[in-house]
């Protein structure tokens, strides 16, 4: 049915009507449908306001068109509606799903059964270790923070040549900002020719590890990795944590390809710029959660006052709500 597009089944009989009987005249319709002459009429203007028909040169006639064709703008605009309804979907899904596990953890602390809590970055290292070369199906992880050290980088070659070379499936997201980094785009390279999977995003809600879908490894202070980690296993909060995965992972952006640019509104990092506006973040908090410099940061704010014609980050942001944006 049409209705979505403002096709009623009146409507869609009449144009059915002129398909088969391309000569006739309102009269005519009226009669083979039992339609009064008015509703007829108004089924004629919403067609011909559809671009469905066009005058004839013969007088009161008309000529039908291809309803593929005329409609597919129609179709298109409301694609694009609907994809923005998604996009906000995902997004307030994604913010509940980090609140959840701020929640989690929070609470978790009590030393509930199903709980380890890590101390230390040398001993959360050598759990993350355990984890990895006790995997049997799947290692998948959010690398907020920015780009790895090089260092950093080839110590973890081994385990995940180690991991991947057993049929573990490995699949990890990092912040856009790594694309600009020579060695991380390198060994995402290297990774993904081992059967590694690699995609970015403009932000991350916290450091997370998933193993095999029954633990998973998120920090006891999302702002201060060194205080150590939790290593969870009750099963209704890593599915949660595997549910915010995948979210996420659909909406990222494989590191091979480039980012989409959306040249007639708002970037993902533009929403995530302006989001974290709205929440009270400072340049430094910005760049930090980003992974950029805080001169990026600023260089982006330039840009967005520009594109919104603001003079203000307050305009800035009244802007976007005003836009849709927000």
């Amino acid at each position: 049915m049409l209705e979505n597009v403002g096709l009623a089944t009146r409507d869609q009989n009449v144009y059915r009507t002129l398909l088969l009987h391309p000569r006739w005249k309102i009269d005519d319709i009226q009669q083979h449908l039992g339609l009064p002459e008015e509703e007829v009429r108004t089924a004629l203007d919403r067609l011909a306001s559809l671009s469905l028909l066009r005058p004839s040169t013969d007088v009161n006639s008309f000529v039908t068109t291809n309803p593929e064709i005329e409609l597919k703008p129609v179709f298109e605009r409301m694609e694009a509606e609907l994809d923005e309804q998604r996009a906000k979907l995902f997004r307030d899904r994604a913010m509940a799903a980090a609140l959840a596990a701020d929640y989690t953890a929070l609470r978790l602390q009590t030393g509930a059964q199903g709980l380890e809590r890590i101390e230390g970055l040398d001993n959360v290292r050598i759990r993350l270790q355990e984890l990895a070369r006790s995997a049997t199906s799947e290692v998948r992880a959010f690398m907020p923070g920015g780009a790895l050290s090089p260092g950093a980088l080839e110590a973890a070659r081994p385990l995940d040549e180690n991991t991947l070379a057993r049929g573990v499936r490995m699949q990890t997201i990092h912040l856009d900002s790594v694309r600009n980094d020579h060695p991380t785009v390198e060994y995402a390279t290297w990774f993904t020719a081992r059967g590694g999977q690699t995609r970015t995003v403009p932000s991350l809600p916290m450091r997370l590890i998933l193993c095999d879908r029954s633990i998973a490894v998120i920090p006891v202070n999302r702002e201060a990795s060194q205080e150590g980690a939790f290593v969870i296993h009750l099963s209704s909060v890593v599915a949660a944590l595997s549910d915010l995965f995948d979210l996420v992972w659909d909406r990222a952006t494989p590191l091979g390809d480039v980012p989409v640019l959306h040249c007639d509104g708002p970037s993902d990092r533009d929403l995530t710029i302006l989001k974290m506006l709205e929440d009270g973040f400072t340049d430094e908090g910005i760049a930090r959660k980003l992974g950029i410099s805080i001169r990026t940061v600023r260089r982006l704010m330039a840009d967005l006052l520009r594109r919104l014609n603001a003079q203000s980050r307050f305009q800035a942001g009244a802007e976007a709500v005003r836009l849709g944006w927000l």
